[in-house]
């Protein structure tokens, strides 16, 4: 197996897009480089020498594809059927050129590989669609030419898809719609590629990026183009529209059952485009043989790591020879998943990465840690007893700054903070009593009220090792509807991530109205936030109550769960006994979860209110009502039967409100 620079998949370069008022605003595109696996015949053998051959496909809407093939000058009898075929997929805004060299190295390897520039990007016609559906299309066709192509020595039963970002989305939604290929490789990228965007009402930093390319980098159709106007736009009825147009024909997570193709995903903990929570919440969905890596992967600024590099290419060898040579290593039988951590020393300002492996996900015995924000800037195991006391997070922003002019000026400079004043609340833990492995999924709850119909919440978690403080992941939400001053109670998700804090440190919470990277994690976003923030003048409150908490998975030590973390309590983990009220507004997550047919929902509520329990579908379409009617204070139970409504296979939302409160959570049919 031959390396090019470890695990270089996406390389970041920057170009100036655009001058306005003195202030220049970088875009960022990525550059694909997959890994060259090396397999020849003998280890003796001299590399192929190789013939590149350049070529079109037009598509059923007349768009012409401009396209490459790279393969040996001979054939060889070790390959009586013809080489096996590898399609290489480019990142966004990029072009065949960019995989050529990598297509050609491969091809010395004993490969026929294929390339071409997608639709509205390089030398090919047409207009993008921004990672949708009718690239997929684009690249089913493509691959039905490939397998009835006779002049490229290869064999039409043993083809291979890989690529990263929107290399290795389209090839992924291609196979859900009924793309037929031995397997695929598919790096950073997300079945929610619509929706992780613009996740929870914000909206990245760098979608606004990607949507503004210049044409000689990408060529967009109206509706991407539109998109842009709406982000300047600023406005809830925008946001809307982006909330609708965005996921559709994009977003391919219900797809994912009909999906026949071995699949290898990659994600990074660290994406700044797409979440890995899009991967791990569809694991159920995803039926056949499988492989998942998340942690240090290049790319999307991503660290990386020498270790885990040498893994990756160790995982992909196997999946090369299992697949396209015929190969068994046993890799169906060894552990899917696996990850690494995220952890303290630093090496040059960047994480250590520890690895690991599980046959199952979450791991074995992963369970709920509840954080909550309590009074003086702490974060504790217990709640504090008095649910109106509150801080607030003040968004002073005056001037009429605008989104375009904060954009052009880089969220930096004197004229975007005379206008913009960032603020922050800062939340401590005590020193940990030992090391606390948080795992996987991570989300918010969030007791809130604000004053004006825009309010945002920014959460970066870091871990505090002395004088350095070091950002491990985010959350952030933005509600574009508030109606002011009326309490309110949300959960979401952050930014999917493994990490293990280290004995003698702390966690530190910050809570903060523009979401902008630390001096060391400034290298790909620079002084740009992760997701655009509110310039809607207003004050914002988090009520420090039991509704109010970080929840992280972790995997307890071995000696239990009853040890304090924080120097706490021993009885403190997850207790709320200590609340003067022995029932707060809380919603249970399902389960079983995944279920099949039927589940059970529990939830709490603090007083005597209305309740509703309501079944939605992705689209926001009410599938069922569970309770409409007036409850006491207390816990309850309701089960929820799929079949009685004649559900399919996917992902559903539960809403439970009662008075003022009101929450959201995930459920997965798998049938």
């Amino acid at each position: 197996m031959k390396k090019q620079n470890f695990l270089i998949l996406f390389l970041v370069i920057s170009i100036l897009f655009f001058i306005n008022n003195s202030y220049a605003q970088k875009i960022i595109r990525d550059v694909y480089h997959p890994i060259i696996v090396k397999k020849n015949p003998s280890p003796n053998q001299a590399a192929y020498s190789v013939v590149q051959v350049d070529f079109t496909v037009t598509l059923r809407d007349g768009v012409i594809l401009d396209c490459s093939k790279f393969f040996p000058s001979v054939s060889d009898p070790n390959f009586p059927n013809g080489y096996p075929t590898l399609i290489l997929c480019h990142g966004y805004g990029g072009s065949k050129l960019e995989v050529a060299a990598d297509a050609k190295s491969q091809a010395s390897e004993g490969y026929s590989c294929y390339t071409f520039s997608m639709r509205g990007q390089g030398n090919s016609g047409g207009l993008s669609n921004l990672i949708s559906r009718v690239e997929a299309l684009d690249l089913i066709e493509y691959i039905n030419c490939v397998r009835h192509d006779n002049t490229a020595r290869r064999d039409s039963s043993k083809i291979m898809v890989e690529g990263g970002s929107q290399g290795g989305t389209i090839p992924y939604m291609a196979a859900c719609m009924g793309m037929n290929v031995k397997a695929i490789i598919a790096d950073l990228m997300s079945p929610y590629i619509g929706t992780t965007w613009i996740e929870n009402n914000s909206i990245k930093m760098t979608f606004l990026w990607t949507i503004s390319y210049t044409p000689d980098i990408a060529r967009y159709d109206d509706l991407v183009n539109a998109m842009r106007g709406w982000v300047y736009a600023d406005t809830p009825d925008k946001m809307d529209s982006l909330n609708y147009w965005e996921p559709l024909d994009r977003d391919f997570n219900t797809l994912i059952p009909q999906n026949q193709v071995p699949m290898f995903i990659e994600n990074s903990w660290q994406d700044k485009f797409f979440n890995s929570l899009g991967n791990i919440s569809t694991i159920p969905l995803l039926s056949v043989p499988k492989r998942y890596y998340f942690g240090a992967v290049d790319g999307h600024g991503g660290e990386t790591s020498t270790t885990e590099n040498k893994l990756i290419n160790r995982l992909w060898d196997d999946w090369y020879n299992y697949w396209l040579l015929g190969i068994n290593s046993g890799i169906l039988t060894r552990p899917k998943f696996f990850f690494a951590y995220t952890t303290f020393p630093l090496i040059n300002t960047k994480w250590t990465f520890v690895h690991d492996s599980s046959a199952v996900w979450p791991p074995a015995n992963t369970t709920d840690l509840k954080l909550y924000f309590n009074p003086n800037g702490k974060i504790s195991t217990t709640p504090n007893p008095v649910d109106t006391q509150n801080v607030v997070l003040v968004n002073n922003v005056t001037g009429g700054l605008t989104m375009q002019t904060a954009v052009d000026m880089a969220f930096k400079g004197t004229q975007f903070n005379n206008k913009f004043k960032k603020a922050q609340l800062i939340f401590d833990s005590n020193p940990l009593t030992q090391d606390l492995k948080m795992f996987g999924d991570q989300y918010i709850n969030l007791d809130y009220s604000s004053n004006v119909y825009k309010c945002q919440f920014n959460f970066q978690i870091y871990e505090v090792n002395n004088s350095t403080q070091k950002l491990v992941t985010r959350a952030n939400y933005t509600n574009w509807h508030n109606i002011p001053n009326t309490r309110t109670v949300k959960s979401f998700y952050g930014l999917s991530h493994s990490h293990i804090f280290k004995t003698g440190n702390k966690i530190r919470i910050i809570l903060t109205n523009l979401d902008t990277s630390p001096a060391d994690d400034k290298k790909f976003l620079a002084t740009n936030p992760h997701v655009l923030p509110s310039l809607v003048n207003g004050n914002h409150k988090m009520f420090l109550s039991s509704n109010s908490y970080l929840d992280l998975k972790f995997i307890p030590p071995a000696s239990g769960m009853n040890l304090s973390y924080f120097g706490e309590s021993t009885n403190s983990l997850n207790d709320e006994s200590n609340n003067s009220n022995p029932y707060s507004f809380k919603l249970n997550q399902n389960f079983p979860n995944p279920f099949n047919p039927s589940t059970v929902i529990e939830f709490s509520i603090p007083a005597n209110e209305f309740v509703s329990l309501k079944i939605y579908d992705v689209s926001g379409r009410k599938i069922a009502t569970l309770i409409n009617e007036q409850k006491a204070p207390g816990k309850y139970s309701v089960n929820f039967n799929a079949d009685a409504f004649k559900l399919a296979s996917g992902i559903y939302y539960y809403k439970l409100s009662a008075g003022q409160l009101a929450s959201v959570k995930k459920l997965i049919l798998i049938k």
